[in-house]
């Protein structure tokens, strides 16, 4: 059993992401900048555990207020900001925090401190838990989908599915988004095997996905992030599956740098192309890409790969954490609500 992230005893519990799959390391924390520090640095990641974390963040930081009450109002706001400002692109963090800021102007006046803090403890595992649960209820959805979908290709083989950077527990805190669609199909019988990309620069498909696969015992292969559009040429991929870290209401998709490129590769060989997201994951605020905010990030994560540095410093690089996949590109996306097509209208 994998665990992702818990919370016990007022103290939050993650696995570190960024050592896997050489080192399992396990951080115990009850101080909400290292929860903000987790999700900067990609400690942990995936917009749904991003969101999970982020309300467990809410949480640490009103449990661990020790000031007067008068001044509590000041601070938690402060605290939320920081929060807010861990992760610009997946919008479940902000979907989190806005819950969280609901409980706190609901029982700011009528609660004392500790009440309100055990409010905001309640309401941030309840978002957990739903996660959890939007993980199974899209699994399943997907697996009728994919049934469908392929149903030709099953009367005779097995599916070669594609999957680009890391949607499963290590995203999700439960089953997953992509990868419990992927693991649904598994236990159905309908995959021979999953091809994951490398996701450059920090490898969740290489480090992530397969570890995740490998602990399942799902038959996998890693590729580089450039060959699959000739694995589709040769018609070795019958379909891909990823995950999206915000969706537009008209169906434009955010995720990981690269996504794009392999929606392109299935459009031009008329492969299936899905995403698979809770609905938390849309922002009704969006109403195309082009309002999504794209995060980039430091050039050390292309030039210095685990502590060891293959660039010279002052190579110029740029360093883009996410793509927007067009919605006329993806054939369906998946939610824990049921599954839409074109024209999408959140």
């Amino acid at each position: 059993m994998i665990h992702a992230v818990s919370f016990q005893h007022g103290r939050l519990g993650y696995l570190d992401q960024r050592f896997l799959p050489l080192k399992e390391n396990y951080i115990d924390t009850k101080d909400y900048l290292t929860a903000v520090d987790a999700i900067k640095t990609l400690a942990v990641r995936g917009a749904p555990l991003i969101g999970i974390v982020a309300g467990y963040a809410v949480s640490l930081a009103a449990s661990g207020y020790k000031g007067k009450k008068k001044n509590f109002k000041p601070f938690f706001t402060k605290a939320v900001a920081e929060i807010e400002a861990s992760r610009p692109t997946a919008v479940n963090l902000f979907f989190a925090t806005a819950r969280m800021k609901k409980v706190f102007r609901k029982h700011f006046a009528a609660m004392d401190l500790p009440q309100l803090a055990e409010a905001l403890r309640t309401e941030a595992l309840v978002i957990h838990t739903e996660e959890v649960l939007r993980c199974e209820h899209l699994a399943a959805g997907g697996l009728k989908l994919f049934e469908r979908t392929f149903k030709t290709i099953l009367k005779t083989r097995k599916l070669r599915i594609l999957t680009h950077c890391n949607t499963g527990t290590l995203a999700t805190g439960g089953l997953g988004t992509a990868l419990g669609v992927i693991r649904a199909a598994w236990q159905r019988g309908l995959i021979e095997k999953v091809i994951a990309s490398e996701t450059r620069p920090l490898l969740q498909g290489l480090r992530l996905t397969a570890w995740e696969l490998e602990h399942d015992n799902i038959p996998f292969e890693v590729i580089a992030d450039g060959a699959s559009g000739l694995l589709m040429q040769r018609g070795e991929i019958d379909g891909v599956i990823t995950g999206a870290d915000r969706i537009a209401t008209n169906g434009d998709s955010a995720n990981k740098i690269g996504t794009f490129n392999h929606a392109m590769a299935a459009f031009a060989h008329r492969k299936p192309f899905f995403i698979a997201a809770p609905v938390s994951t849309i922002d009704r605020a969006i109403h195309s890409g082009t309002q999504i905010p794209i995060e980039t990030r430091g050039g050390d994560e292309l030039k210095v790969i685990f502590g060891r540095r293959v660039a010279p410093e002052r190579i110029p690089v740029s360093n883009f954490a996410f793509d927007v996949t067009p919605a006329k590109f993806i054939t369906g996306i998946i939610t824990d609500t049921g599954t839409f097509k074109k024209p999408y209208k959140f």
